[in-house]
């Protein structure tokens, strides 16, 4: 960790905490600290100079923590920032949505009374600090561009696997869309998915994909790999009262039992049900087909409308699964969707499993299916015999 160019800026009215600091800061290379007792001082340096990285108290005087990291996003810092505080723990963490919602570096917070190993532990996660990626932020695809990309096939599917927690097998994947630009490359769904539904193009996708993925699964199983697959399905494809049809059709044609297709349908998307998608939903899981609820936690469910709704399984949000690591509120919610989807009868599957911390957290839980990078990335389907022959030997 290099840190000796970096400049860090303190902002506390407590001589003693800002000496302790000021030193642990120094310790830990960084030469330049510069120290102040009021938000005002503080932005009138940083106004003339760069800082990598702030540490801020909330109780200040005249203007506050809080006021202080409004005016930081007005004076678009683009520095590193760490919450210092003896306010309580719910009283710290809405101060911490406050400061992703204003779009600022957030790396986390330090209770007082301060400890040297917590403010080196926050340096640690600063110079590891990776920026979270915005939708507001992200380059759509023009319609011309859509329309191409069907016409020329230039859409693919990329598959990553989901491991049982209590076997460490792999037991299914879930095909992501992706669209290979002549241009820009390998492009994501947040570019195109929105275009697509707002421009009545994702039906056409849909059923391709779907031919595309029920194709895949029958040949993994004539090389022996018997595996299900899921697919997100748009919500302005719950209404087609053809859907079940078509489905029911192409399984067929490849002599698929049904429950190796899982259609993945996005939690805030049904918050308003209607006759139709009742209709569909209930076909489909009539015949034996797996209905998940993808990101919960993110949207406004309700038990009554998940025990209404026929869908066997509950995908959680990767970020109460990542929170859950170092934040026990956020483990006591997890825990509590894990229990509920159970008490419904639903299967879980924690997603975001990106480091060891939140593979240990979540092979702790009782969600029966694991899934995010620590595991795998997703791959392209004629890399996915290969992995599977590493991991089983990994695991064996």
């Amino acid at each position: 960790m290099t840190l000796n160019n970096w400049n860090a800026l303190l902002l506390d009215d407590s001589p003693s905490i800002i000496a302790l600091m000021t030193q642990v800061l120094k310790n830990a290379g960084i030469t330049q600290v510069n120290a102040f007792s009021n938000a005002n001082d503080a932005l009138t340096y940083l106004a003339n100079n760069s800082v990598n990285i702030i540490f801020s108290d909330l109780n200040l005087p005249h203007i506050d923590g809080v006021e202080f990291i409004r005016l930081l996003q007005q004076h678009n810092y683009p520095g590193h920032l760490v919450i210092v505080s003896s306010m309580s723990a719910k009283t710290i963490k809405s101060v911490e949505q406050l400061a992703r919602t204003c779009k600022l570096n957030l790396v986390g917070s330090i209770a007082k009374p301060i400890t040297e190993q917590a403010v080196a532990n926050m340096l640690t996660k600063a110079s590891e600090y990776k920026k979270p990626s915005h939708r507001a932020n992200v380059e759509k695809l023009k319609i011309y561009e859509l329309i191409r990309a069907l016409e020329q096939q230039q859409f693919d599917l990329y598959y990553q696997p989901l491991i049982c927690n209590k076997t460490r097998r792999i037991i299914g994947l879930e095909a992501l869309a992706r669209l290979n630009h002549p241009s820009k490359g390998l492009v994501f769904p947040d570019s195109f998915i929105m275009e697509l539904e707002h421009n009545a193009l994702i039906k056409h996708l849909t059923y391709e994909q779907l031919d595309q993925v029920l194709q895949q699964i029958a040949s993994w199983r004539d090389k022996g790999l018997a595996l299900s697959v899921s697919l997100n399905i748009s919500a302005t494809l719950l209404i087609e009262k053809n859907l079940p049809d078509m489905i029911f059709e192409l399984l067929s044609c490849y002599k698929l039992p049904a429950d190796k297709l899982v259609l993945e349908i996005t939690e805030s998307s049904v918050i308003e049900q209607q006759a139709d998608m009742l209709e569909v939903l209930s076909r489909l899981s009539m015949r034996g087909i797996k209905l998940s609820i993808d990101d919960f936690g993110t949207g406004f469910s309700s038990v009554e409308r998940l025990i209404d709704l026929p869908f066997s399984e509950m995908k959680i949000d990767k970020q109460f699964v990542q929170n859950a690591v170092t934040d026990e509120g956020q483990r006591a919610t997890l825990e509590s969707m894990v229990n509920m989807a159970k008490r419904l009868g639903m299967s879980v599957v924690l997603e975001g499993i990106e480091t060891l911390e939140h593979w240990n957290m979540a092979c702790h839980l009782s969600g029966d299916i694991l899934q995010g990078y620590y595991i795998a990335k997703p791959m392209p389907a004629s890399e996915l015999s290969d992995w599977v022959e590493k991991w089983q030997k990994a695991t064996a």
